[in-house]
């Protein structure tokens, strides 16, 4: 468990950046507004050990975009709220991990802090939001244990409307927040109308941090064939987590998700939230591979998204 003293503080940029004045103090619904764009990067640092580290301020991190040092303009740590979705794929082959998995989810939910919201995905073969976001547990809780298993699997329809929520979000609450989703399947993708390809854009465009939870049979992953659709699945699962800053968990039985779902939580509320304004002029679609380390004596591994697709006026464009 990571303690330290929460914190958020936005730094003078040479650029248009005009600060609202929050109800709040910073780091508890602090509004900012931009005239130009600001990159969000969510940053999860541990140790050797692969424990939560805290207490580390903005001048232990340095950001680079293509290779070029940016200047960190916001940094936040644990304080920052927190708004989680929560994917459970609900077709029939889930029947019996479901009940584990519900008690799991309502688990993580608990351990949020009283302003984190959560907001519940349904997904079969077709994607329902059950519940959107709120910070009422007992809804959460009640909206978790309503849900019941049939039917096929779309689950990359479900992660692309989960993403597409937190965009609505975003443009509807211009506070400072971390946005995470935690995606659990047990199976291959079956019936989806948007693809991997498609999640995997969204994805690029947004600061979520992704956590993908694979229940697989681990015999039956080990021994498949390379075009295997178990296998591919696989390494979109690795993907979607791996680009946004979050990780892969292939649990090979129900009974491990109570852990993993603890491992989960643990890092959502343990999280550093850093900003830059990017040096280098925009170029819609283009995308900018974001790196990011340790500036010594802090040690450690920091971890976040890979990069983002950017938005604006093309360069030489209108």
């Amino acid at each position: 468990m990571c303690l330290g003293s929460p914190r958020i503080r936005i730094f003078p940029v040479l650029y248009v950046l005009a600060l609202t004045a929050p109800h709040e103090s910073a780091g508890q619904g602090s509004v900012f507004k931009t005239g130009v764009e600001m990159v969000a990067l969510t940053v999860t640092v541990t140790d050797a050990k692969g424990q939560c580290m805290s207490g580390l301020s903005a001048s232990d991190f340095a950001v680079f975009e293509d290779g070029i040092q940016q200047t960190v303009s916001l940094f936040g740590s644990e304080e920052i709220r927190v708004d989680v979705a929560l994917i459970l794929d609900t077709s029939s082959s889930m029947i019996n991990a479901l009940p584990i998995a519900k008690t799991a989810a309502r688990a993580l939910v608990d351990r949020l802090r009283p302003a984190d919201r959560a907001a519940l995905i349904d997904v079969k073969g077709s994607t329902t939001i059950p519940l959107p976001f709120t910070d009422d547990r007992g809804r959460v809780a009640a909206a978790v244990t309503a849900m019941s298993a049939r039917g096929t699997t779309a689950l990359y329809d479900g992660v692309y409307v989960s993403l597409r929520e937190f965009e609505r979000e975003r443009r509807q609450r211009p506070e400072i927040r971390r946005h995470a989703l935690v995606v659990l399947s047990d199976g291959v993708d079956t019936s989806s109308h948007v693809t991997f390809d498609d999640v995997a854009h969204l994805a690029r465009t947004l600061d979520v941090t992704i956590y993908t939870i694979a229940l697989r049979d681990s015999v039956s992953t080990a021994t498949a064939a390379p075009e295997d659709p178990v296998r591919r699945a696989n390494w979109e699962m690795r993907t979607l987590a791996a680009e946004t800053g979050g990780l892969v968990f292939f649990p090979s039985t129900a009974a491990d998700l109570s852990g993993v779902y603890e491992v989960i939580a643990r890092e959502l509320t343990n999280q550093y939230a850093l900003g830059y304004v990017s040096s280098a002029p925009r170029q819609n679609g283009a995308f900018k591979r974001v790196t990011l380390r340790l500036v010594p004596p802090a040690q450690g591994r920091a971890r976040t998204r890979t990069g983002y697709v950017a938005s604006g006026p093309a360069v030489g464009g209108r």
